[in-house]
């Protein structure tokens, strides 16, 4: 129900806000990281000016609410591609699933509710674990949609992406687990747009499933399988299975024999 509803919701947004979407959003994402890294390579002092954080964005410089996003997770100019590669991949293959307006809200709405789990006040300095979120809300989502498709990791390592995304989560969980719990409070606030998005489907899918497991066995359960007897003679326990020559017949008490053991009817007439 939770699941229609919600996309029903996204389909009449994008009736009246099509127009404002921002086509291939992840890719201009991925793109100004790459710039954000060779900028920094030249000035490290960049970097502190579009990082998130808490104290700067409450005094006023609000741009910090989303340039954070283009901050590269690392230096290491061959990840920083394959990061963004990977990210053009992944943003083709939502697209093409969901369409640019669909994609612009998810990422939009992932931007904001991590922004705002970063202002909650107990969540000062944990800028690298928001950008661990945002890249986590983007793949769950691949894999989620996609997770049959095969990753080759670093390139070599076949590995299908439900499996990575079992592992991305897995280690968002671990990470939390070994934390405060207020982490894990930024986390879910964080996480909202995904959770909202998949976790209805998830449950829809898994009642349906049982669903039809539960039919399925009842029907099952109500054939009768080719080796069971419809008839078995109450007396000596010949069916027509075993015996299928004789005749069956049913008695005044309800009781089955078959014509051997069918005791005969005694005789009303006298002896001369």
């Amino acid at each position: 129900m939770i699941y229609e509803k919600g996309n029903q919701l996204v389909n009449s947004l994008e009736r009246r806000f099509g127009k404002l979407a921002f086509p291939q959003l992840l890719r201009w994402i991925a793109g100004f990281q790459v710039m954000t890294w060779a900028l920094a390579s030249f000035s490290p002092e960049f970097l502190q000016w579009i990082q998130f954080d808490q104290g700067a964005i409450l005094s006023g410089e609000v741009w910090r609410v989303f340039s954070w996003v283009l901050v590269p997770r690392t230096s290491n100019v061959l990840f920083v591609i394959i990061a963004a590669l990977f990210m053009f991949f992944i943003s083709d293959a939502l697209e093409g699933h969901w369409g640019s307006f669909r994609v612009t809200l998810y990422v939009v709405s992932s931007i904001v509710m991590i922004t705002l789990a970063g202002l909650l006040p107990w969540a000062a300095g944990v800028v690298g674990f928001l950008n661990m979120i945002f890249y986590s809300v983007v793949f769950l989502a691949f894999a989620s949609l996609f997770p049959n498709q095969v990753i080759h990791l670093f390139g070599i390592i076949p590995i299908k992406a439900k499996w990575l995304g079992f592992a991305n989560a897995t280690f968002l969980i671990v990470a939390v687990m070994g934390s405060p719990v207020l982490m894990g409070i930024i986390l879910i606030v964080g996480m909202a747009p995904y959770l909202l998005t998949f976790i209805p489907g998830f449950i829809q899918s898994w009642r349906q499933g049982a669903e039809l497991a539960v039919r399925r066995h009842r029907f099952e359960a109500g054939k009768i399988s080719e080796s069971d007897a419809f008839h078995e003679c109450d007396s000596c326990g010949a069916t027509d299975k075993s015996h299928p020559q004789r005749e069956f017949r049913v008695s005044a008490e309800g009781e089955e024999y078959c014509n051997e053991c069918r005791k005969p009817t005694p005789s009303n007439g006298s002896d001369d």
